[in-house]
């Protein structure tokens, strides 16, 4: 008999990684959840969200995927590479991006071929283009997209040359649509992107909270979040500031 394709995921909960373990869900494979610890303050927001979502997954009559109990990785199992660190550091002079790229790119060293989840209107994937080509692969599993090593920078080779990203050629509305075609729209409300969540709701100031208003999904947030937004978002562009 063939064995199952396996196909490690970096999940956090949040609305697009989710999506992608939804997606896999449907499909004959067996999904290994990744969870790297940083120490946010959001974290048991976010495995509460992975636990509740696995679970009705794993009830639903649909699922045909293994779902494997989540990989929880701790900040002090996390390996170093000299050769990640500094392309991250030297990067990240030009383009802002998370710290967590930094500790990602090492895990992937481990992972090959590990699915991350960059969106089509995502920083990273337009970090990626300014400084490189993304090159995309049919697959029967779902088309993804992986670095074109021939036409990028080094540096963006070493940081993200180890993963394929799967949902790069959605819009966060476009996988809203997704959710509802595969009957898991409740879903979409389980799922958690704050990194500082106020009174246990999202913030509407971080930078995961203000991607997700900005790519479409503003019915996420309350309306104490949206003026909270509004005022940074203001702050942001006042004259003379940087």
């Amino acid at each position: 008999m063939e064995q199952k394709k396996e196909i490690e995921v970096l999940w956090t909960g949040g609305f697009d990684s989710s999506f992608r373990v939804c997606q896999l869900s449907r499909m004959d494979v067996i999904i290994t959840p990744y969870y790297l610890c940083n120490n946010r303050p959001s974290e048991p927001n976010e495995l509460n969200a992975m636990n509740t979502i696995r679970t009705k997954l794993l009830n639903d009559p649909k699922t045909k995927a293994t779902i494997n109990p989540l990989v929880y990785v701790p900040v002090e199992s996390r390996k170093t590479s000299e050769a990640v660190s500094d392309a991250y550091h030297r990067l990240r002079q030009a383009e802002y991006m998370g710290t967590q790229y930094e500790f990602l790119g090492v895990f992937a060293l481990d992972h090959e071929e590990i699915e991350l989840m960059v969106t089509g209107g995502g920083r990273i994937k337009t970090i990626i283009e300014k400084h490189g080509a993304l090159k995309e692969v049919q697959d029967e599993y779902g088309d993804y997209y992986i670095v074109d090593k021939e036409n990028s920078e080094p540096d963006i080779c070493e940081l993200f040359g180890h993963y394929h990203f799967p949902v790069m050629a959605y819009t966060k509305p476009e996988m809203k649509k997704k959710y509802i075609e595969m009957g898991l729209e409740d879903i979409i409300n389980d799922t958690w992107f704050c990194f500082v969540p106020i009174n246990g709701k999202p913030c509407g100031i971080c930078n995961p909270c203000r991607c997700t208003i900005e790519e479409g999904m503003i019915e996420r947030f309350s309306d104490a979040a949206i003026r909270r937004y509004i005022l940074a978002k203001n702050s942001d562009n006042k004259p003379g500031e940087a």
